[in-house]
């Protein structure tokens, strides 16, 4: 399934504007503030309700208008041509469609297709906090699979009644009112805690190839979930046990500190030699230490050194243009997982993800793409791509007609009127 065409109404830069894409790569090419990065980010709030890049959806409109639509055609060998429509406007709320039939809810939207983006933004899944890891990891698993999207709503009940509850204890409610809460979190929390094991395990394969394909130098790179449950074998009863032994500690603070909830993905460059599937639990927690194994080089201040035991810390100790091709090695990953398990190979947003990889990794991108099914990739300049490359691709030329100038906080004044009633209702 691959997205065919795009209209944007009232969204970011475009007052109303349409492009149409090819079944593979696709190249958009503009200036700084061209609208590029608002393009993917209309594409991207078609298909999953929401933006990549601000919850505040007033954002998307554009400035002095009442609403904003986004509409996308998407064709598939299997299921024909699609029609998503899904509009905004303050007071009003969210309303989509697929098909001309309203969709019932943001998951239901978001269950229909697999899609996955790289905006700047997305730098922070390696170098930001553990919750914006879990985050992703828990959002990609639920578009794909309603039984874990079940899972991480009743952990994040669970949750909320535990921590809750603690708070009671800790004002003078008896500790026993905490039994059938412990119960309740752990039976969830063991749930989803096997469910992300599982997810973990199988993109950490497909994460090593598509990162060591990134790689002109032959490194070699792991992923790692890093989770307390590890060591308790993701069972129910150990959980709940550690939990009641927990309690005097969690009771003074208030707060639920063991669990799901305080996992945690690593990306790790390691040596040939060490198993694609990474360590856990605390045996993952000492080697993701500073430690260098015992067989690292004594020499000069510049020689060579192994890594360090457990691999290198792409958050610590990498560099930009490794964490970029990370995120990125992820992305191809989970559209490869999604593809197994669906049959459809979802499109890929690439936001500006030239500008700080060398040419040699550009290259292997680009090869990577050219078998990836549909990517749409935006850039500033299209000498990052050679001629061969831009010959196979779909090549879009930014300013599109009907998008604002650069700068331009309003419509020109010869533009056309407000939207008829028809244009304007959700």
């Amino acid at each position: 399934m691959f997205v065919s065409s795009l209209r944007l109404v009232n969204f970011r830069s475009y007052c109303d504007a349409t492009a149409s894409f090819g079944a593979g790569l696709n190249v958009v090419v503009g200036q700084n503030a061209a609208g590029k990065t608002n393009l993917l980010e209309g594409a991207w709030f078609a298909l999953r309700g929401s933006s990549p890049r601000t919850r505040r959806e007033e954002k998307l409109i554009t400035w002095g208008e009442r609403f904003t639509r986004v509409e996308l055609e998407l064709d598939s060998p299997a299921a024909g041509p699609q029609a998503v429509e899904v509009a905004y406007a303050p007071g009003q709320g969210k309303r989509a469609r697929w098909n001309g039939v309203e969709v019932a809810s943001q998951d239901d939207l978001r269950g229909r297709t697999q899609v996955f983006i790289f905006v700047p933004e997305s730098l922070l899944l390696v170098k930001g906090s553990p919750a914006r890891r879990r985050a992703h990891l828990d959002a990609f698993a639920a578009a794909l699979d309603a039984q874990y999207a079940a899972a991480s709503r009743e952990l994040q009940t669970a949750l909320r009644q535990r921590n809750a509850q603690l708070l009671a204890v800790r004002n003078g409610a008896p500790a026993r009112t905490l039994d059938p809460w412990d119960a309740q979190f752990a039976r969830a929390a063991a749930a989803l805690g096997r469910r992300r094991r599982d997810l973990v395990a199988a993109l950490t394969g497909r994460f090593a190839a598509a990162a060591a394909g990134l790689a002109p130098e032959g490194n070699r790179f792991s992923l790692q979930l890093v989770s307390q449950l590890a060591a308790f074998g993701y069972d129910e009863a150990a959980l709940l046990e550690e939990l009641r032994a927990r309690r005097p500690g969690e009771t003074g603070r208030g707060l639920s500190l063991f669990g799901p909830q305080r996992d945690d993905l690593k990306f790790l460059e390691v040596d040939a030699g060490e198993a694609a599937t990474g360590l856990e639990g605390d045996e993952a927690a000492d080697a993701g230490g500073s430690a260098v194994s015992a067989a690292a080089v004594v020499g000069p201040a510049c020689g060579p050194v192994d890594l360090p035991r457990g691999g290198r810390d792409l958050r610590l100790f990498g560099s930009q243009g490794e964490q970029r091709a990370a995120v990125l090695a992820l992305l191809l990953a989970e559209q490869q997982l999604a593809t197994a398990r669906t049959g459809e190979q979802g499109t890929l947003f690439l936001d500006d993800v030239m500008s700080e990889l060398d040419d040699a990794r550009r290259r292997l991108l680009v090869r990577q793409l050219m078998s990836a099914g549909q990517a749409i990739i935006t850039t500033t300049d299209r000498h990052y791509f050679m001629e061969e490359e831009l010959d196979q691709a779909t090549v879009i030329e930014l300013p599109l007609s009907g998008s604002l100038a650069a700068g331009a906080a309003s419509p020109p004044a010869d533009a056309a009127g407000a939207a008829p009633p028809r244009e304007d209702a959700l």
